[in-house]
């Protein structure tokens, strides 16, 4: 088992000595813990609150956060272990098309290489990032399983092999969710064959395109509607293969729902869609198709053709950005080939982008924007490096043009200077300026001496600021002890120390903006965009700084938690309300139904859900609130209906109900719109001699096709005919058009 309170004490004893131990105990108090019971979240608590704290009061604020960013990473570094990564490679391999899933792959392969400090904590931020999307996109799998469970009920009494494969691939995706899996090609499959089912519900003039429409004419010379048999609901639940839904043949309020179904599902379609290419949304391929097919839906119109359109655009958007960025990484490798710089230098790079390739070869988009900020120092390292290198000839030379107005005791230190080759200069030059002042000094020239010691005193000053915001006080006293003893030779070796001290410090800050740009993206839709954009532009000052970023960050995720806390509150108060209303029955209490599951899950979630998920939490919970709202208001009614109505006013009520048709076994077949009812062979409700005639032609019809009939029915403009076998007798109705679906849905 770990030692995580001795791993602490030990990094932290160098910067707080015996104080260390009693800072460590304090912390062990405000959790209640013993040293052997502390985790690495707990060891991550102490040293992000008291432990810095501590630390600051001892260290300059950017050491101080250096000490505990190390720690932490030491700590991190053992809690994901190769192994663990392994696992969770594992767990998450199953979706290929994840481009962080192709970047833990990249960097998997390469810490079984080669361990890596920096590595390992992007392969924990990284796994992180995923367990929020996988908790993100499990939510939604939830809200399809609650739609596809409430398809299930409508469409159940139909029976037949769609319904059965419907069930099976609905039990499926129960398993999955239970399991904490995605099942996507699953969820396709079932809501495309639930949506088939409810538009089938909701018309009765069907048909496949695989069989011929069947229209019977009536003896009119120019009828105004044709006599048409159509499709029965129990025919076409058996049909294989999509069916064809004619829009223009059914009544205005039919054709309506059906249209809206294709929305919510087309809008369904376009959230994924979303959700699959975000990052491709402002992509001029892809926005203005976008836009037109938020617009059509916006305005309840089936997109179709335009929402297929628009996936091919984001899939071709994804190839193209894809390919640009290889060709962007081959542009960056040759230009780093090419940098005048040692191999070492570059080594840190030349890895990064390889990573990068592989990253690209694994099916991932890799972020080249941190790789080009450190090319970006490279070729500002090389320029600095060249303008030193230009400086110190200027200054050999002029040191050579002094001396050679000197007299010879100062000639071997010239000809010692001439034959110095350039790559000598930063090393040799100040020892050499060193022992020219102290030439000058035992010559007697002490002006000369003077003004040389004045001029590095005054280059020495304009560095002193600089010296303290990158932590070389201590060197710059060193060197202004020594020129005021007479020797500038700590002039040069502070300058070099700032050159390298800057570089690291820009590096440095580049890498921590890198790391929040990261965590900066996870906010997206959050008010993260606006930290992205401070991101870049940050990243192009000389001088980045990395802190108020990182406080931004911080404000952003105290944001989310009050989010977490108010979506908890909301929720326990909704379920509190629904509980009493849970007995009332209505159309809206169906509608609010199918939400119930996914608001339960949601918050079981809550705890582990990104700011993505939070957001869909809170626009279901609105929709959830909104129906209940209504529901309210229709128990509060029905419940003054009651209170108004007394005992001898609802028996009246219920004669007046009650059916007064001698055959009872018909009445549930008396729906709205039925306008006449009865068997042909008793006393049929319209003329008998038309209706056997009809029967026998159906029957020659039946002989002639070889197959058993179901249910028929005749359209006469907005009236319709049924006859139907029913108990060894044939049903007779007439009705409305617009009941012929739920008549038809009875009879089956």
């Amino acid at each position: 088992m770990r030692d995580i309170h001795g791993e602490i004490l030990e990094a932290l004893r160098p910067h707080l000595g015996p104080r260390a131990e009693a800072v460590l105990e304090e912390g062990l108090k405000r959790l209640g813990k013993r040293p052997s019971e502390l985790t690495p979240k707990d060891g991550e608590v102490l040293l992000k609150g008291l432990v810095f704290r501590e630390l600051q009061a001892r260290l300059r604020p950017e050491e101080a956060r250096r000490v505990v960013e190390e720690v932490l990473l030491r700590l991190k570094e053992e809690a994901l272990s190769p192994k663990a990564l392994e696992e969770a490679l594992k767990r998450f391999g199953l979706y290929l098309d994840w481009p962080e899933v192709a970047r833990l792959r990249a960097l998997s392969n390469r810490l079984r290489q080669e361990p890596d400090p920096r590595l390992f904590r992007e392969a924990q931020e990284l796994l992180e990032a995923l367990e929020e999307k996988l908790e993100e996109a499990l939510l939604r799998q939830a809200k399809d399983l609650a739609y596809l469970e409430e398809s299930l009920e409508r469409v159940r009494h139909l029976g037949g092999p769609k319904v059965r494969r419907l069930e099976s691939l609905l039990e499926m995706v129960r398993e999955a969710q239970a399991e904490g899996l995605l099942v996507q090609a699953e969820v396709e499959r079932a809501r495309k064959l639930a949506l088939e089912l409810r538009k089938l519900l909701e018309s009765s003039v069907a048909r496949s395109p695989t069989l011929p429409e069947i229209v019977f004419e009536t003896a009119e010379e120019t009828p105004k509607h044709p006599t048409e048999v159509l499709l029965t609901v129990e025919e076409a639940r058996d049909l294989e293969g999509e069916l064809v839904i004619d829009l223009g043949a059914l009544p205005e309020e039919a054709a309506k729902r059906l249209q809206a179904l294709e929305v919510e599902e087309e809008r369904r379609k376009l959230e994924a869609l979303l959700a699959r290419y975000a990052p491709l949304l402002e992509r001029a391929t892809v926005s203005p198709l976008l836009s037109e097919v938020e617009a059509l839906l916006e305005a309840g119109t089936p997109a179709g053709e335009k929402l297929l359109l628009l996936e091919k655009a984001f899939q071709e958007a994804e190839a193209n950005l894809r390919a640009e960025r290889r060709a962007r990484l081959v542009q960056l490798q040759e230009a780093l080939r090419t940098l005048p710089l040692a191999a070492e230098a570059k080594a840190p790079l030349e890895s990064a982008l390889a990573l990068a390739e592989e990253t690209l070869r694994e099916g991932g988009l890799p972020d080249l924007l941190s790789l080009e900020g450190e090319l970006r120092r490279l070729e500002e390292e090389a320029r600095r490096r060249e303008e030193e290198a230009k400086r110190l000839e200027e200054e050999r030379q002029a040191l050579m043009r002094e001396l050679s107005g000197k007299g010879e005791a100062f000639l071997p230190l010239l000809r010692e200077l001439q034959a110095l080759p350039p790559e000598a200069l930063p090393e040799r030059l100040p020892e050499l300026k060193a022992r020219y002042a102290a030439l000058l000094k035992a010559q007697g020239e002490e002006a000369a001496l003077k003004a040389k010691l004045e001029e590095a005193a005054r280059a020495l000053e304009a560095l002193q600021e600089e010296a303290q915001s990158l932590g070389l006080e201590g060197l710059w006293a060193e060197a202004k002890r020594a020129l005021e003893e007479g020797n500038p030779r700590g002039l040069e070796a502070l300058r070099k120390a700032l050159g390298e001290a800057r570089a690291r410090a820009r590096q440095t800050a580049l890498e921590e903006l890198a790391r929040l740009q990261a965590l900066a993206e996870r906010f997206r839709g959050f008010g993260g965009e606006s930290l992205l954009k401070a991101i870049e532009e940050e990243k192009a000052k000389p001088e980045p700084d990395p802190a108020p970023i990182a406080r931004a960050l911080q404000a952003l995720k105290r944001r989310l938690e009050a989010k977490r806390e108010e979506l908890l509150t909301r929720l326990t108060a909704f379920f509190q309300t629904h509980a009493r209303l849970q007995g009332f029955q209505s159309e809206t209490a169906r509608r609010l139904k199918p939400l119930l599951s996914v608001l339960e899950s949601a918050k079981e979630k809550l705890p582990r859900l990104g700011p993505k998920g939070l957001l869909q939490v809170e626009g279901t919970l609105a929709q959830a609130e909104g129906l209940l709202r209504e529901l309210e208001k229709e128990a509060e009614a029905a419940k003054a209906v009651l209170q108004e109505l007394r005992g001898t006013d609802l028996e009246a009520l219920l004669e007046v109900l009650e059916v007064s048709a001698p055959d009872q076994d018909l009445a549930r077949f008396r729906l709205p719109g039925v306008e006449a009812l009865g068997h042909l062979e008793e006393t049929p409700p319209l003329p008998k001699e038309p209706l056997l005639r009809l029967k026998e032609a159906l029957d020659r019809l039946d002989e002639a096709l070889a197959q058993r009939r179901g249910p028929a029915a005749l359209v006469f403009g907005e009236k319709a005919l049924v006859l139907a076998p029913h108990r060894g007798k044939t049903l007779v109705a007439l009705l409305e058009r617009s009941a012929l679906s739920a008549f038809l849905l009875e009879l089956s």
